[in-house]
């Protein structure tokens, strides 16, 4: 009896749990094995690293609980090797160190927060996109005194949504966000408008058009010579890739993130797919896809019926993806819905207040169930989906 085909899916996030998922539904009563890697037992919601950080209960899950009756096979351990000849994974586990074979890859590593950027900062500040940081975080804010400093970096929206629920978390603290540019470039004039409102309403001070030169143990030192003394720093700028597709000589760019084509296999061999903040395509096509669950969930589905497809030697189809909004946490109790057009770029129209709240705690909850639920992942549909095969006419097919 011939090996079964082995299906190896590198992460659990957003991306590889939606992967995992429709893949294991296609493989049951199939010689086929599918198997999920991650180096932690408990499926992290991202988009809420902030609100564990303010010492707000958020709900863990433990995969191998998510994945029961799915078919899908859990192996905990941190990979640190691809081999794309011969097909090699090699991984540290609890209980040693592990090679495990594959005929189809997924990779759905991520992201981490990009600390080499700025000297000092991974020694001195605490990165909120982290999940080994964020318990870290909400430890030390319990411990600092009233009128402590806080200083969060970054002025993207997870510098607001942290700065915010910070700040209204501990309103003894004084808060200071620090960015190179203007708060909220990507949003219309009206949603920034309301976020210095809310701002200025939970006493944040900006210090805008400030690039940080370095961190050190108590200050930031800022391109123009300022210091900028703090009890504490919280780094909310910019993400790079998990560095494992680089490290294993796969083609990746200049953020580490695995290069991909249209239909989302990698550049370096056809029968590894990419999908999630760890994939970027090599070359423009269709919407720009940014750093997110909105579009780590699609293209985790997509990777995963590409992958199928790719298996029986079917056609492939090209990711097909459109936006239609950003939603920013200000707090528990206030929000922006930014309504953007399909490729990201915003729109004059918002909604804002606790209806805004509301509807950014109902898309968080759809994105965890969508990648947690296997009838949900399983039926999941996007915006924009199959639009750029309808416009194209076309599809690509690679045989196994």
């Amino acid at each position: 009896m011939s090996n079964p085909t082995q299906i190896l899916i590198l992460g659990a996030g957003y991306a590889g749990l939606m992967a995992a998922f429709r893949l294991g539904r296609a493989a049951q009563g199939k010689p086929i094995t599918v198997t999920l890697i991650n180096n932690s037992s408990i499926f992290v919601e991202r988009v809420r690293l902030h609100q564990v950080a303010a010492a707000q209960r958020v709900r863990a899950h433990p995969i191998p609980r998510l994945l029961r009756g799915s078919g899908v096979r859990f192996v905990q351990g941190r990979v640190t090797r691809i081999a794309a000849q011969p097909q090699q994974v090699h991984l540290t586990a609890p209980e040693g160190e592990q090679v495990l074979r594959y005929d189809y890859l997924l990779y759905a590593l991520g992201s981490q927060t990009d600390f080499g950027r700025v000297r000092g900062a991974q020694d001195h500040a605490l990165a909120v996109g982290n999940a080994a940081d964020a318990p870290r975080l909400r430890e030390r804010l319990s411990g600092l005194a009233a009128d402590s400093t806080l200083i969060v970096v970054g002025g993207g929206l997870t510098g607001i949504e942290t700065a915010t629920e910070l700040a209204e978390r501990y309103p003894a603290l004084r808060v200071r966000l620090v960015t190179s540019g203007r708060v909220g470039e990507g949003l219309s004039e009206r949603g920034q408008q309301h976020v210095r409102k809310v701002l200025a309403r939970l006493r944040v001070t900006l210090h805008e058009n400030t690039p940080v030169q370095a961190v050190e143990a108590d200050a930031l030192v800022c391109a123009n010579g300022e210091r900028l003394p703090f009890a504490l720093c919280v780094w909310a700028a910019a993400l790079r890739a998990v560095p494992l597709a680089t490290d294993s000589a796969l083609a990746t760019n200049e953020r580490g993130q695995l290069l991909v084509s249209p239909t989302l296999s990698s550049l370096s061999a056809p029968n590894i797919f990419g999908a999630g903040d760890g994939a970027a395509f090599a070359e423009a096509h269709g919407v720009p896809i940014r750093m997110a669950c909105a579009t780590a969930l699609p293209m985790g589905a997509q990777a995963a019926d590409n992958l199928w497809a790719a298996l029986h030697g079917k056609p492939q189809k090209p990711f097909g993806f459109g936006y239609a909004v950003q939603c920013v946490s200000l707090g528990r109790r206030d929000g922006l819905v930014q309504f953007v057009r399909r490729d990201d770029s915003p729109t004059e129209r918002v909604i804002t207040g606790r209806l805004a709240a509301f509807i950014k705690e109902c898309i968080c909850r759809y994105a965890a169930f969508s990648a947690i639920a296997p009838w949900l992942a399983t039926n999941y549909r996007w915006l924009g989906q199959n639009a750029f095969s309808r416009a194209h006419k076309s599809t690509v097919v690679i045989q196994s």
